[in-house]
């Protein structure tokens, strides 16, 4: 027993300096502190640290903040999204499943919050009976969508300056499922264990997987933790900014024309192969993010801090040009009065969903 304890602290001072040396753990905050200064730069010219929402005039808010997801995605073409059904609050469980019925939704499907953030409060839902907790928990409108058989998952940076014919892409990021692979040794909770971004996951999982925690997996055999594509939920971002190419800027290109004023953000697309992909099929749009969207390549944990700093700045420059041919063109600059209202709205809804969160 003390042999384990002394074991436990060894592995948790482990990865207490793992997170300390990987700036991709770092408070958000303290990754964006030293090169904040530019963005003042920006602001100050702008006369408002919100000129961003200008960015995108025909999403709400620009994409920065509280901004519907169901209502960006009905602005996409069908083709290119899934199925998704928005849920009002407080909408009653028989009443949502005779809509979810009429659509071609099944289980398995995703269920998000219609205002979202760093993936809080996104869950796979499996039967009705998780339907049925989801719904009597969410304190807020939220989403269902069909989910995409497809396995691989990429988010796509596009840009486009108003004032010109073309975009262009600026980084990819792929996403790696959290799963384990059994030695037939261990257990699901020491596989968990033994990986540092596993770990800090521990709370989420052990309550997702508590009836298979003691379980060897036999060796070689894979168990998927989370199939959420999101950094919070201890997925790893590869950076994959070396397969933009012609086929597929065009491919972007086109879509964001599409949704006719979609100017900087990005894109998160599921998709079967990339062959298939460049030739603009067998793909879907799960989200399309605005003026707050970041850059995720930069979280591959092979960049180093300083090429995250130069890669923020430079999105900083382009949201800031495309901000400013907006504003050119008579679109508003969100005020400091209207933007720190926004921020007040989104902390409260931001402090909902959290809570909906752990509970769930």
């Amino acid at each position: 027993m003390q042999k384990q304890l002394y074991h436990n602290m060894f592995r948790k001072s482990a990865y207490q300096i793992h997170k300390i040396l990987r700036w991709e753990y770092w408070p958000q905050a303290l990754v964006y502190a030293p090169v904040f200064p530019v963005y003042l730069y920006f602001a100050a010219k702008k006369r408002t640290p919100y000129f961003i929402i200008a960015a995108n005039p025909d999403i709400e808010n620009g994409g920065y903040l509280m901004e519907s997801k169901f209502s960006i995605h009905q602005k996409i073409p069908a083709k290119y999204v899934p199925e998704t059904l928005l849920i009002k609050n407080n909408t009653l469980t028989e009443d949502l499943l005779q809509a979810l019925a009429k659509t071609v939704i099944t289980y398995p499907f995703v269920c998000k919050p219609d205002i979202g953030g760093k993936g809080i409060g996104v869950e796979i839902i499996e039967e009705p009976a998780g339907l049925t907790e989801y719904n009597k928990n969410a304190d807020f409108d939220f989403l269902i969508q069909e989910k995409v058989a497809y396995t691989n998952e990429i988010g796509v940076f596009y840009c486009r300056y108003p004032n010109e014919e073309k975009g262009f892409l600026t980084g990819i990021v792929g996403k790696t499922d959290m799963q384990v692979i059994g030695d037939g040794v261990k257990t699901v909770q020491a596989l968990i264990q033994s990986n540092p971004r596993f770990y800090y996951q521990r709370k989420y999982l052990y309550k997702k997987f508590s009836g298979q925690l003691k379980k060897i997996l036999p060796k070689g055999e894979p168990l998927v933790l989370s199939s959420i594509g999101n950094h919070a939920r201890g997925s790893q971002f590869i950076d994959l900014s070396y397969k933009i190419s012609a086929p597929l800027t065009l491919l972007f290109d086109k879509i964001a024309k599409e949704y006719n004023t979609f100017y900087f953000g990005r894109m998160d697309v599921i998709y079967k192969d990339w062959k298939s992909l460049e030739e603009g099929k067998n793909f879907k749009i799960i989200e399309l993010n605005g003026s707050g969207s970041e850059p995720t390549h930069i979280y591959d944990p092979k960049n180093s801090i300083v090429k995250a700093w130069k890669i923020i700045v430079q999105h900083w420059k382009i949201v800031a040009e495309i901000a400013k041919q907006q504003h050119s063109r008579n679109v508003h600059y969100t005020s400091l009065t209207e933007g720190k209202q926004l921020q007040k709205n989104y902390r409260l809804h931001e402090r909902k969903v959290k809570i909906f969160s752990a509970h769930i």
